[in-house]
């Protein structure tokens, strides 16, 4: 079932119910007005018979005027016109013998009626059947003995009910269609830009092109979906062409060595036995350093693509205790001595791939520094950085320095890949971290990483 119809029947329901309860109430209202006001009538009549002819209930025969005890036109005396119309009355005298008074049907007499006319006391009001019709009873107790009934029927109010809850029922349906043409309406208006994402999905997924999303202009959550998701699409086909530019990249790079590598095995191939030993030895160490250059810059292009590790949890660690570790190992490598300017500095991360990040730093400003110069790692909350004082980077070549391959003029005769500086960028955007480099202006050289506290 497709999204549209689940709204347009939810919205149906909805409507739905929201039509049976408002109707539910009114008749329920209404039923209980129309029949407050038939006892209210039947109420006053009573009174009125009480209060006027209930002298002489206490008789075993009717005293009233009239030979017709069969409820036919007997006759009570001065009354307000139209009182007792459309009302059925009879006597019920100390005696409990029932005496028809008036026009209408036998209401029935129950036990507590008849302990009201013993006793000439109380009132009881309660609906019965009467010949298949409702009728609304009150039993009043008469002073001295006797009691009178007055009944009315509630045909009137149940014919009422019956029309009002046909219009209801129309009403409800009415309502319920159009909640439903409603929800539909909604479902559309809320589904076609959902449609324009999966149809934008499937295309990309086809062709690999991002889509234009620019007409899905809204305000409200499905905009922000369709921007979110206009988002994440530019983001992976940027990874994309930064994947596809990598292994351009690496197949240019990686062809200079293997063509090194070729030429001096043919070489050896068709002269290894015209070649001197000196020669041959000489030949024997090109060979090992280009395969080390090569091992070297394959080791890279996999530490680019890997640069930071999804298996590896992060975790609270403290950069201090990482900085030192790397320079204890770079000490051992190198040679070198490394300055250690540390604060504690906790944060959430990677360990292994913050090492490898502060380990680049480090072997590139051992490598472009120069032996002499003094190198200086410092951390402290929201820095990291290495420094020296070196000859630092040319204003042309700064911009570049953390792009893959690149490799300054003055510095391609030093052997490396360009690799290492892309590297630390990749590891530290994957903190929530800006790598930066920048010359000091008293010389020297830094980069490094900022960030802000979470």
């Amino acid at each position: 079932m497709s999204l549209r119809i689940r709204l347009g029947l939810v919205c149906a329901l909805l409507c739905a119910l929201g039509a049976t309860a408002v109707a539910s109430v009114a008749y329920f209202s209404t039923s209980d007005r129309m029949t407050a006001e038939v006892t209210r009538s039947i109420t006053q009549t009573a009174s009125y018979l009480v209060h006027h002819e209930g002298n002489d209930f206490t008789l075993e025969t009717s005293p009233f005027d009239g030979e017709d005890q069969g409820g036919q036109g007997t006759n009570l005396g001065p009354r307000p016109d139209g009182l007792l119309s459309q009302v059925a009355v009879q006597l019920i005298n100390a005696s409990g013998q029932v005496l028809d008074l008036h026009a209408g049907p036998h209401l029935p007499v129950t036990s507590l009626d008849h302990l009201i006319a013993i006793s000439g006391l109380g009132a009881s009001i309660r609906s019965t059947s009467v010949n298949d019709l409702n009728f609304q009873v009150i039993t009043v107790g008469v002073p001295g003995g006797g009691a009178i009934q007055v009944g009315q029927s509630l045909a009137q109010r149940d014919r009422v009910l019956h029309d009002l809850s046909l219009q209801f029922g129309l009403l409800a349906l009415l309502v319920t269609t159009l909640g439903a043409l409603a929800g539909w309406f909604v479902a559309v208006r809320l589904t076609k830009p959902l449609e324009a994402l999966t149809k934008a999905t499937a295309e990309f997924s086809d062709t690999g092109t991002l889509p234009d999303l620019s007409s899905i202009d809204r305000k409200d959550e499905v905009g922000r979906l369709s921007r979110s998701f206009s988002q994440m699409l530019s983001t992976l086909e940027t990874a994309q062409a930064e994947q596809h530019q990598l292994i351009r990249d690496a197949g240019h790079e990686l062809r200079t060595p293997l063509t090194s590598l070729r030429t001096n095995i043919e070489l050896l191939e068709r002269h290894g036995g015209q070649l001197s030993d000196g020669q041959r030895a000489e030949l024997l160490e090109h060979l090992r350093s280009e395969f080390e250059e090569l091992s070297a810059l394959v080791e890279e292009v996999l530490e680019v693509a890997t640069a930071t590790s999804a298996d590896e949890p992060f975790e609270t660690l403290d950069l201090q205790d990482v900085a030192t570790a790397v320079a204890e190992r770079t000490e051992r490598r190198f040679d070198r001595t490394v300055l250690l300017d540390l604060s504690p500095t906790p944060m959430e991360g990677q360990r292994r791939s913050l090492e490898r990040l502060l380990a680049n730093l480090v072997e590139n400003a051992i490598k472009f520094a120069g032996e002499d110069a003094t190198i200086t790692v410092e951390v402290k909350p929201q820095l990291l950085q290495v420094t020296d004082n070196g000859p630092g980077v040319s204003e042309g070549d700064l911009p570049h320095v953390f792009q893959r391959f690149y490799r300054a003029e003055s510095s391609k005769s030093i052997s490396g890949s360009g690799l290492g500086l892309s590297i630390v960028k990749k590891i530290a955007e994957a903190h929530g971290a800006k790598a930066f480099a920048r010359n000091e202006p008293e010389g020297g050289f830094s980069i490094g990483m900022t960030w802000t506290e979470a």
